[in-house]
């Protein structure tokens, strides 16, 4: 039936009215945002204003891209961010390459002598390692240039460096002398830093950042000592600053139930975390002991914490950093960007770290160790204790050099060690200088030569399993770990002890020492 024009006129007007209303809430929203819009650009306004003013009024101005740039590292220190920071040019290329592990260098660990650098360790995969370089080298000459104390540390790390470099190279233990042309090229440093049989079923893996990769490379490592016989397992993270959060979920994975939370990552604004899991297992019920320092943190943290939590691990050590946030880069042009902290991650059961603070017993923050130590730190057990004079270093260390290679030329055995030991211990015995007369320190000085020469030899013959049971005498959370693992196991019956001194002289002569 068709409507009257009484009726069409009632639906007319509700109508007319629905539409004034819309057209009114939409005009006051288009307002607001033109307002809000408005004030941004006020905003902006304001600060572009400021830095014209001080480029065009100030007395020491500077040009307009140095000013931003301050002005941007200014608002950062607001932020009281200590990871925040503005990166410029090829610095994001350098942070990024860090993250996956890439460096650029030769790759040698060095040891300053009198007449050249002494080469403690090659890493695998470097320039220097594909150049046939091998620890126990000694470097003379750089480019037909002396080297001096410290070439390694200030050279290998220069990023304006020459491309190449060609070496001359004695080598031990008979003294050849060689050149070798090492390439200095960008390459992948792997995160496992050591790995070894610490016993007949106890393996050990030290893993020194958690860059691109580490999760996987760590399990190779443990895979391989697992086929040599390995049942439980010291996980060292000592000195591991972190790297990549998703490689430290992943390293823990490894030793905990597929699916189980290893962390959670709570942004800005209250949202609820969102929880990471472990996308694979391994060995999800190997006995295992962590050991953690002041130098553990970010995601070398998220692998202790998990393995905590879970009641996996032990934790043995020091307090470690407490650095429970993680950071990301954003781009604002092709020469600037920002690192910025965008997140907050918790441990399984919830808890976020805070920086650490203190030392020893009385620290607070971090990750608290199951077992405290007051001495975690791992150590250069090849060098002199920190404590001594340079004058005493370098003589203790010229001589354990001497009689280090004198041992190779004449071919002493490595094994049984405690031979190998009171061979040298006697021969050092003999070189105490005159001005150390106390009884104590002549025996330390001895003990301190005769283990820095044992470690040469050990260095020389690449027997690193035998050098990192070694360190298990004097590195007392390395120790601890490996008793809780296998209890009252001696250390003796991992390394064999010190045979009493009353050897004869095996030298009768003073050791030449070499260059």
């Amino acid at each position: 039936m068709p409507l009257s024009l009484r009726s069409r006129r009632l639906w007319i007007i509700p109508l007319i009215a629905g539409g004034l209303a819309a057209a009114f809430v939409g005009g006051v929203w288009f307002e607001q945002k033109r307002a809000a819009a408005r004030d941004e650009w006020s905003e902006a306004r304001l600060l572009s204003q400021a830095i014209d003013s001080v480029r065009v009024n100030a007395l020491d101005s500077l040009p307009s891209d140095e000013l931003i740039r301050r002005a941007v590292a200014g608002m950062l220190r607001e932020l009281h961010d200590p990871y925040a920071a503005l990166l410029r040019g090829d610095g994001v290329q350098r942070y990024r390459g860090t993250l996956q592990g890439e460096v650029r260098g030769l790759g040698l660990s060095l040891r300053g002598q009198k007449d050249g650098a002494s080469v403690v360790r090659v890493a695998r995969g470097s320039p220097a390692h594909a150049a046939g370089l091998r620890a126990g080298d000694r470097i003379l000459m750089v480019d037909s240039v002396p080297v001096r104390d410290g070439w390694g540390k200030q050279r290998d790390s220069t990023e304006d460096a020459p491309s190449s470099h060609v070496l001359t190279v004695w080598r031990a233990p008979m003294g050849d002398t060689s050149t070798v042309t090492v390439q200095r090229t960008t390459w992948h440093m792997s995160a496992v830093a050591e790995q070894g049989l610490l016993a007949d079923s106890v393996g050990y893996v030290r893993v020194s950042t958690m860059t691109a990769r580490s999760a996987a490379e760590l399990e190779d490592a443990v895979e391989s000592l697992v086929s040599r016989g390995a049942k439980s397992l010291v996980l060292d993270l000592r000195g591991n600053g972190g790297g990549l959060f998703e490689e430290g979920v992943k390293a823990a994975g490894l030793f905990l139930p597929r699916g189980a939370v290893v962390s959670s990552l709570a942004g800005r604004g209250g949202t609820e975390p969102q929880p990471h899991r472990a996308p694979t297992s391994r060995w999800p019920t190997m006995p295992l002991t962590v050991l953690v320092d002041a130098g553990t943190a970010s995601a070398a943290e998220v692998t202790a914490a998990a393995l905590r939590d879970y009641g996996r691990a032990l934790l043995i050590g020091a307090p470690t950093y407490g650095k429970g946030v993680v950071q990301r880069v954003v781009t604002l042009s092709k020469e600037l960007s920002l690192r910025l902290t965008t997140a907050r991650w918790l441990t399984p059961n919830g808890e976020a770290l805070v920086r650490r603070e203190g030392t020893g017993a009385a620290a607070r923050g971090g990750i608290e160790p199951d077992v405290l130590l007051d001495d975690a730190v791992r150590r250069d057990w090849s060098a002199a204790p920190p404590g001594w004079t340079a004058a005493s270093s370098a003589l203790v260390n010229r001589l354990a050099d001497s009689l280090a290679m004198h041992a190779l030329r004449e071919s002493w055995a490595i094994s049984p060690l405690a031979v190998l030991e009171a061979r040298m211990r006697v021969s050092l015995a003999q070189m105490v200088p005159r001005e150390v007369s106390d009884p104590i320190a002549r025996t330390e000085w001895v003990t301190v030569g005769t283990r820095m020469a044992v470690l040469r030899v050990f260095e020389v013959e690449q027997a690193d399993e035998q050098m990192l049971r070694y360190a298990v005498r004097s590195d007392a959370a390395l120790r601890a770990g490996l008793d809780v693992l296998t209890p009252g196991v001696e250390v003796s019956h991992v390394v064999p002890a010190l045979l009493p001194v009353t050897l004869p002289s095996v030298l009768g002569r003073r050791v030449i020492e070499v260059p």
